[in-house]
């Protein structure tokens, strides 16, 4: 059971593109916010809801490259 908080911040999601590699763990940990087409590109979701806070942090803490960047602004 995940514990969901943080839910009156604001999420603002970066990807530097020239470190990811696309290996789609972001999407494994966040599912509802990063998406890896089948044509190799990532798509995301540059402010997702503040619900999905646990699952972005963990995509940005698991990416191997380092290449997501998670800001949580106050509202």
């Amino acid at each position: 059971m995940k514990i969901r908080r943080h839910t009156d911040d604001e999420l603002r999601v970066t990807v530097n593109n020239e470190r990811c590699h696309r290996y789609g763990i972001c999407q494994a940990e966040a599912n509802g916010v990063f998406l890896l087409t089948s044509d190799g590109r990532l798509r995301y979701d540059s402010r997702p809801p503040a619900t999905e806070y646990d699952d972005v942090l963990a995509a940005a803490r698991y990416c191997p490259m380092q290449a997501i960047i998670v800001e949580r602004r106050s509202r």
